[in-house]
């Protein structure tokens, strides 16, 4: 059962994630197929450190936001005001315009500090392309 024996319950970030599960890959030795998914996800796309994503989450609720928007923010580091918007929604408190552009201001000198994400290398697909190749035949028989 997921969080059975849970001591708290609350949000965290990709950057808490990923330290969580590093920790618990050393004492519990392998990992199943779904946190092994999961600690590989959090190493790819953690943009900020540990240290990095608890101080912006902490100036975020200090700014009246909830914890789990914060932590959403910290998570995706949205670069204009139209995916922000779109992340505030989901809080459903009205934020004035002077606390988004601070927080906007906030995810930038964030974002300054963050690791870029490689793109993923594009994979050739031989069997799409048998796939055509022999329907192209079967046409022309």
């Amino acid at each position: 059962m997921i969080g059975k024996g849970a001591s708290q319950i609350r949000p965290v970030t990709l950057a808490e994630v990923e330290r969580i599960l590093e920790k618990r890959q050393g004492t519990l030795g392998e990992f199943g197929f779904e946190q092994q998914t999961t600690l590989d996800y959090a190493k790819r796309f953690a943009k900020l450190k540990l240290s990095d994503a608890q101080e912006l989450c902490e100036q975020l609720a200090s700014l009246g936001i909830k914890p789990e928007t914060a932590v959403k923010i910290a998570d995706i580091l949205p670069q204009n005001k139209a995916l922000l918007g779109l992340i505030l929604a989901k809080d459903r408190s009205d934020i004035s315009e002077k606390k988004v552009a601070e927080i906007e201001e906030l995810v930038a000198k964030y974002a300054k500090k963050a690791k870029k994400i490689e793109p993923l290398p594009q994979e050739s697909q031989p069997e799409a392309s048998s796939k055509a190749e022999g329907q192209e035949q079967e046409k022309q028989a």
